[in-house]
């Protein structure tokens, strides 16, 4: 079991803040390894489920929730499992090729396709943690041009494959390493290397050309907020937004940190009647349009709850409305009814603040929204742009929807309330996606948090942003400009 724990050690390494991407290109050989020479299959399902769980402790500890991970975990099992079959169908064949050189083949493949589909199926989408992801900051990220970030990680997987190639080709020649085969497959590598790289600055370079080509500009003010920001200085904040030229102002998923209270029935009580005022308010003061989220209560009877991003104009109009569609787990939803682990009992004892979460009663889950654009009306121009709420900008395909139904540009508001521990390693790991999107699309991705970066990602993968780290007054101004 020590070639899936050395891989997943190394795949901890490739996913720290600190943009090792290089190691993402050795850290599954350990494990392809493992999968290609273990003949029993109970060991290859356990080395599988050490590997993952080690991984996942390194890289997502900030998630750290049993049923969440149990899941995950089930459906990357699918992997080893579809090793196992493939390895018994090869070994029937009498052909050469297929015997040394197709399981090589089928390594990347297998590991993009459930790689992916664990990220996508799972109950907290996990794309951050894909191998692909790990190149979101280095000189290969344009290769997201193609096919986006399922084409980056079947690029880390391939590399890593023919590693493995070279390295099993060894064992079989042990009296010399440079074999013909050895010497076709350091050669293909230095070729697939430099191939990425050119295409990457030439996808990239592309992508800036054309979003500079575009005549009309929109001047927008992206606003971060610290973890204790409050109603005292949000006049403050205003006078700083105060006379700006300014076409839109973004502020994050619950700015203000609203206030919970609770019926006589033990039930939440939103108060997104008194932010709405807030906000409405807000941008008529400031002549401008304004889009803001927190929870909302809609219906005929207000008894339907959803957590919202609403667009005001400048004359106090809520103009547009869109309803998170994809709700976080445990806080947002709770899918198993009135069950639930005893020891979220013993947490909501610790920490009051999460008794306002859909698992202690799904009376107080909010209500799933539609995908939905929204748009900017600037004078005679209307501008469609989707906004993505907190977790939301962890579906790359329903952002690829949303450009594809027309929108020019991408808002992120998130909230991170909810992490303390890991906070820095899991904004990097959501900037990195961040970028390949951008990429992907040609589209830009403003980002506005709290306790998070406010900035914008250019379809050329160039980030400007001011950092939450530098708050010295508890929020901070992002001012910038996007195309269209």
């Amino acid at each position: 079991m020590l070639l899936p724990i050395l891989s997943a050690i190394l795949g901890i390494l490739t996913f720290l803040p600190f943009n090792f991407y290089l190691v993402a290109f050795v850290f599954l050989v350990p494990l392809f390894i493992f999968f290609l020479k273990e003949k029993r299959f109970w060991r290859l399902i356990f080395g599988s489920l050490i590997f993952r769980l080690i991984f996942f402790l390194g890289t997502g500890y900030f998630t750290l929730e049993p049923i969440l991970w149990a899941e995950t975990i089930l459906i990357f099992l699918g992997l080893p499992i579809a090793v196992w079959t493939a390895k018994k169908l090869f070994a029937n064949f009498h052909s050469s090729f297929v015997i040394h050189y197709l399981p090589f083949i089928a390594l990347p493949f297998l590991w993009t396709f459930f790689d992916h589909l664990e990220a996508h199926c799972s109950l907290t989408p996990t794309y951050i943690a894909t191998a692909g992801n790990s190149l979101g900051s280095s000189p290969f990220v344009g290769l997201a041009g193609f096919g986006g970030l399922i084409t980056l990680t079947f690029f880390v997987a391939l590399i890593n494959a023919i590693l493995t190639f070279i390295i099993f080709n060894y064992s079989f020649k042990r009296k010399i390493f440079f074999t013909k085969q050895n010497i076709f497959a350091f050669i293909f590598i230095i070729f697939l290397f430099f191939s990425a790289w050119q295409i990457s600055n030439f996808e990239l370079k592309k992508n800036s050309s054309n979003y500079n080509k575009l005549s009309h500009v929109i001047k927008f003010a992206a606003v971060s907020v610290g973890k204790k920001f409050d109603f005292n200085q949000l006049s403050a904040l205003k006078d700083e937004l105060a006379n700006k030229p300014l076409d839109l102002i973004i502020f994050p998923e619950d700015t203000i940190g609203q206030p919970v209270s609770f019926d006589d029935n033990n039930n939440i009580i939103p108060f997104g009647n008194y932010s709405t005022f807030i906000f409405q308010n807000l941008a008529k003061e400031l002549g401008t349009n304004l889009i803001a989220s927190y929870d909302t209560l809609q219906g005929n009877n207000h008894d339907l709850k959803y957590d919202s991003a609403l667009l005001f104009d400048a004359q106090e109009n809520i103009t547009g409305i869109h309803n998170k569609n994809r709700l976080m787990f445990i806080g947002e939803y709770w899918p198993l009814g009135d069950w639930h682990p005893t020891f979220y009992d013993w947490l909501k004892e610790k920490d009051p603040g999460i008794k306002a979460y859909a698992i202690f009663d799904q009376r107080n889950a909010d209500m799933r929204g539609e995908r939905n654009l929204l748009a900017l009306e600037l004078k005679k121009n209307s501008i469609p742009f989707a906004t993505a709420i907190c977790s939301e900008i962890h579906y790359p395909n329903d952002l690829k929807k949303y450009q594809e139904n027309g929108a020019r540009f991408i808002i992120n508001q998130s909230s991170n309330r909810w992490i303390d521990i890991g906070l820095n390693h899991y904004l990097y790991l959501t900037a990195n996606l961040k970028k390949i999107e951008s990429i992907w699309l040609s589209t830009p991705i403003i980002s506005s948090g709290v306790n998070n970066s406010a900035g914008i990602i250019f379809p050329n993968g160039q980030e400007q942003k001011i950092g939450y780290e530098n708050i010295d007054k508890n929020y901070g101004i992002f001012f910038g400009e996007i195309r269209y």
